[in-house]
Order: C-alpha cells, then structure tokens, then sequence
C-alpha cells in the first residue's frame, strides 16, 4: 500500500465515521438511547467503530411488539385503554410505540379471547379493554 491509498482509505473512513456519527445524533433524537436500544459504540481501532448492538436490536424477533404489549397490560390496570397500554410501555417499560400497533395488537387479542371489550370504541373515544387470566 503506497502513501496515497493510504490517504484515500483514510479520507474514506472519516467520511464513513461522519455518517455514523450522524446516525448516532438521530438515533439519539428519536429517544433510542434512553431505552436501552443504544449502546456504547465498540472501538477496534482509532477509526473503527460498530454498531452492531444497535442493528441486532432492530431486527427483533416475530412477535417481539406482541410481547411487549402483553407485558404492558399486565402492568395496566385490570380494565384499560389503549392509552394506559401507551403510557405503561413509555414511562415503564421504556418502549414507546405508535398507538396503531397498539391497537393492532389489541384487536388480536380480542379476537383469541385474553382480553375482553368492555366498551367498544365509539368515533373518537376508544374501546376500553378488561384483561382475562389464562
């Protein structure tokens, strides 16, 4: 390796690392460092770093929002709403997800008997859900 493809490597890693680094800034913004999801980068070199805990944490398993919820509405109240399940998942669990996967997840398990509606939703208003002991 001759002195210029030694300074093109470099001038690529720098414009690699202000990529990652960029990422990091939005990651940050977007709160996925207060859930735990963001973890300290591993440096294997002066110019090397992963984010390979970053990335394994977004390709979660199937099923993994289902979980989630399921955990969210144990903690819920025995009746709830869709926004107890929200705000258990973001002040407890450090989990926040839209309230239309919420929804989705709660429809589902309407549908296979572990929670009741009480109170279907009603134009703006939403369906009050009552939790089932299996």
């Amino acid at each position: 390796m001759n002195l210029r493809e030694i300074m093109e490597l470099r001038d690529r890693l720098k414009s690699d690392l202000a990529v990652v680094e960029k990422f990091l800034v939005i990651a940050k913004r977007q709160g996925l460092a207060e859930n735990g999801v963001l973890q300290t980068l591993s440096s294997d070199g002066p110019h090397q770093k992963t984010l390979a805990p970053l990335i394994r944490d977004v390709n979660k398993d199937y099923g993994s929002i289902g979980k989630t919820i399921v955990e969210a509405i144990n903690l819920s109240p025995t009746e709830f709403t869709i926004v107890d399940v929200d705000e258990v998942l973001r002040n407890h669990l450090n989990r926040p997800l839209e309230r239309s996967q919420i929804a989705t997840v709660l429809a589902r398990l309407a549908r296979q008997d572990k929670v009741q509606i009480i109170k279907p939703k009603h134009g703006r208003r939403g369906a009050t859900y009552r939790r089932l002991h299996e």
